[in-house]
């Protein structure tokens, strides 16, 4: 259940992030983010485009005017060299030209009549008009009012022209990204790009719109001229129609049909597509780019002018736009950063801009975000997405299948931005998927850290993972404790209990002891069935070592007790502990390693263990763990020769604290003493009187029992040797093999 929590509150925390992630990609900063990196990259990885077919600008360069011989500011110039180019460009049959250049100041009036002949001669010319700021205070204490307007081209030109629009230009402080499809702060008019697509809409499929108008409107119908060129203000009849068009859904049907229609071109359909779509837009739109500066089909001015003709096709119903390029007067800034500008090398001059938008236009090849609902709907559904394939599959598993997906999305992001001009989000998305992943493989390393310390020391692991290559030669020379443990009956449980059973009840059984290592800075190295083997080590001898191990074992039995009090099963626990040297660290080769402690110390700690069964004791310890601790209690038990060994070891039996009082023990271990040293000194007949006498008082005393039947059974041998001065020693192994009847065992 607490494992489950922590899944739980980890999963939540990573649901935290996904929300979080998709509301910080609505905020204006992490907008400017996206638009900065996200869509610059994109259009760095799809490079240019085909210049569109039909636009074309004329651009006032540098080189017109020392080929034409004119003043250097373009706006001295008269308007009759004006004249002269509309009637030159319109030998070409252009189907709109466009000036984006500011008409607003009278020049000569010759000059100006002429020019506004040419453009009611030919009617298929817009002008551009100019936003101005105002400011004004109503009182001094009062903050000013800014407000805008609308500054026309001259009176003559404006009426001489079919339209006039402004081109404000969005700029950020970086690059050009957007362009304004009208301006709302001067009345919602239509922008220059605006107004030159809804006069070539409806210059070039004026017949179709009668016929619908015919249909939905025959009001409207009966008060339009028959021609384009008849019309008086295209922008306020395109405006109508368009009314008639969105007042109710129906309506909205007929232009559907004209889209679907087999009877139109595909040029026809993609223009009332983009109108289709425009309807129902923002105020402002992404600017999709074809490349860097002159990417869109550019003729200076002094060939259009030139006596020699250009090819007949390069303007044909085209939309021409005039304007000035970057290099007419370069400290007037006449040039904008954008996407593709470079190190400031290919900056953009304002015409082209306003051709691109144009271009766009026409071809609905704008740049459409996601709605702010459709890209929090994205970003909370990957996120989500994310946290499902980390709480369902492994670590590992969970990585390349969210890097196979990444990719999978950045790849249809791509297709999407090439084909459908749609943009998705990629920076928000990739900071997402990130962090997420960052979470997960920090909140991953914490838990295999937290694993790894159940089975290893932590500097062991912090090596290990530092050099793998190392693992088979890591070790160290080691001074300390092993402390070798058993349980009793565990043979007789493991027959009659299921596996399952057997396991829940050893996890409690363990979970009573390893506290109490633990608690002493001991490390669990080996635990096989009911057995455990512990340690506390260090690269030079501690004293320390052996007094935390020492009060380890006698915590370990306490806890025991307390464990055994359960009526449904008992595992009398036996204790084995020696002191010396070992080597601790690596075991194994090839793909498997287990870290343990190798020498002389584990196999005695073990066969002390094993001793207990001998002599009905719960604790043994060497005597070169015992040795200077004056902290415990303890009694000599005599010398023995252990199952296996050559050389015999001095075993004492650990029973307490020196400050634990019990009245009844310290009689036992004085008259064991005295007891223990007749046997010392050979005097076999008085130890064995000794002993019976002690058994008589202390009947479950095991290590009496054990003198008292010893002596019982080898007493006539003992009496044969010679007798010297050396400490007579127990061999367990003849014991072990002849004398299994006299076998105790701890209850």
């Amino acid at each position: 259940m607490k494992s489950l929590f922590k899944l739980s509150k980890n999963c939540l925390s990573l649901l935290i992030v996904a929300i979080l992630a998709a509301i910080l990609s609505q905020t204006d900063s992490f907008l400017t983010l996206e638009e900065d990196w996200g869509l610059a990259s994109v259009f760095q990885l799809r490079g240019p485009l085909k210049a569109p077919e039909q636009v074309v600008i004329i651009t006032i360069d540098k080189a017109s005017t020392e080929v034409l011989k004119l003043d250097e500011d373009p706006e001295k110039w008269p308007r009759s060299q004006y004249a002269h180019l509309l009637n030159k460009l319109n030998q070409y049959h252009p189907s709109l030209i466009a000036f984006n250049i500011h008409f607003s100041e009278q020049h000569a009036t010759k000059d100006d009549n002429a020019f506004a002949l040419a453009l009611a001669t030919h009617t298929n010319v817009l002008l551009t008009s100019y936003i101005k700021q105002f400011s004004v205070r109503a009182a001094p204490v009062l903050n000013e009012l800014i407000y805008e307007r609308i500054i026309q081209p001259t009176s003559v030109l404006e009426k001489a022209a079919i339209a006039s629009a402004p081109f404000p230009i969005p700029k950020t402080l970086s690059t050009v990204k957007q362009f304004w499809l009208q301006k709302n702060s001067v009345g919602g008019i239509p922008t220059m790009p605006t107004a030159v697509f809804q006069c070539y809409l409806l210059k070039t499929n004026y017949s179709n719109l009668l016929q619908l108008m015919q249909k939905l409107n025959p009001t409207l119908y009966n008060k339009l001229p028959a021609s384009f060129d008849q019309l008086q203000k295209p922008l306020e009849t395109f405006q109508e129609i368009q009314s008639v068009l969105t007042q109710n859904g129906t309506s909205l049907k007929q232009l559907d049909n004209i889209i679907r229609s087999p009877a139109y071109t595909p040029q026809q359909k993609r223009l009332f597509q983009s109108w289709r779509s425009l309807i129902n837009s923002d105020h402002s739109l992404y600017l999709n780019y074809y490349g860097s500066a002159n990417a869109i089909t550019t003729i200076p001015l002094h060939r259009v002018l030139s006596a020699k003709l250009l090819d007949a096709k390069l303007l044909k119903n085209k939309i021409v736009l005039v304007g000035y390029a970057k290099n007419i007067e370069p400290e007037k800034n006449q040039s904008f950063y954008t996407v593709f500008s470079g190190n400031g090398e290919g900056n953009t001059s304002p015409v082209e801009i306003a051709a691109t938008a144009t271009a766009n236009l026409l071809d609905g090849s704008w740049i459409k975000p996601l709605t702010a609902y459709n890209q929090f709907f994205v970003l909370m559904a990957w996120g989500s997405l994310l946290i499902g394939i980390f709480r369902i599959y492994p670590y590992k598993i969970a990585i390349i299948l969210i890097i196979t997906l990444s990719l999978i999305y950045l790849t249809v992001a791509y297709y999407l931005f090439v084909s459908d001009y749609l943009w998705l989000p990629l920076l928000t998305f990739i900071l997402q998927t990130s962090f997420i992943c960052l979470f997960q493989s920090v909140w991953h390393l914490r838990t295999v850290h937290r694993v790894s310390a159940r089975y290893l020391p932590r500097n062991v692991f912090i090596k290990n993972t530092q050099y793998p290559d190392a693992m088979d030669s890591y070790g160290e020379l080691m001074q300390g404790v092993c402390m070798a443990t058993d349980a009793g009956q565990y043979a007789t449980l493991s027959e009659s209990m299921n596996p399952m059973a057997l396991n829940v009840l050893m996890n409690k059984y363990y979970s009573a002891m390893f506290p109490a290592v633990k608690a002493y800075n001991g490390l669990i190295s080996d635990v096989i069935g009911d057995a455990m083997l512990a340690l506390w080590a260090k690269p030079v001898a501690d004293t320390q070592l052996r007094i935390d191990a020492c009060h380890a074992a006698l915590k370990v039995i306490t806890a025991i007790q307390h464990f055994n009090q359960s009526p449904l099963h008992q595992l009398p626990t036996r204790l084995g502990l020696h002191y010396g040297e070992m080597r601790l660290g690596n075991v194994g080769t090839g793909d498997h390693y287990e870290y343990r402690a190798i020498g002389d110390i584990v196999n005695t700690a073990t066969r002390i263990e094993d001793l207990n069964k001998v002599l009905g004791t719960h604790i043994l310890v060497s005597g070169s763990v015992i040795d200077g601790l004056h902290d415990f209690m303890s009694r000599e038990i005599g010398q023995f020769l252990l199952k296996g060994k050559t050389q015999p070891i001095t075993i004492f039996e650990l029973l307490g604290k020196n400050n634990h009082n019990d009245p009844k023990l310290a009689p036992l271990l004085h008259a064991f003493t005295k007891a223990l040293q007749l046997f010392q000194d050979h005097e076999w007949s008085k130890a064995q009187k000794a002993f019976i006498n002690l058994n008589k008082y202390y009947p479950n005393d095991g290590p009496t029992l054990f003198y008292v039947q010893y002596l019982q059974k080898y007493l006539p041998r003992l009496q044969t040797q010679n007798n010297n001065l050396q400490k007579p020693v127990i061999e367990i192994n003849q014991i072990m093999q002849s004398w299994r009847y006299l076998t105790l065992d701890v209850q």
